[in-house]
């Protein structure tokens, strides 16, 4: 009975399952670009160059969109050095996308 408690309480910290916060990421995500990030995102931590060769973007505005994805709890970064390496944050990511809690962002392989 108490490891089905912890699991529980492992899962609440990790998940975002309050309605309002999901429909914030959901909102965040809507834009296409942002998906094409998360996309490149999914196999590891990138920096903002690696990003934009892969999505096509240019690096100023995969920077604008990181930032704001950033803001929304969706991507984490870290400092190499100079250089700033980004992930999808930790309590959200999934080996093929996202789990939001209240639902699931899952992606094809390519």
């Amino acid at each position: 009975m108490k490891t089905l408690k912890k699991k529980r309480a492992a899962m609440v910290k990790r998940f975002c399952c309050v309605p309002q916060e999901c429909a914030a990421i959901m909102k965040v995500l809507s834009e296409a670009p942002r998906i094409l990030i998360i996309r490149a995102l999914i196999p590891g931590p990138c920096r903002v160059a690696v990003i934009a060769d892969q999505t096509g973007l240019t690096p100023a505005r995969v920077s604008h969109h990181l930032g704001r994805m950033r803001l929304a709890g969706v991507v984490e970064c870290s400092r190499e050095g100079q250089t700033v390496v980004y992930r999808i944050a930790e309590r959200i990511a999934t080996p093929d996308g996202l789990d939001l809690g209240c639902s699931r962002i899952q992606f094809r392989k390519l």
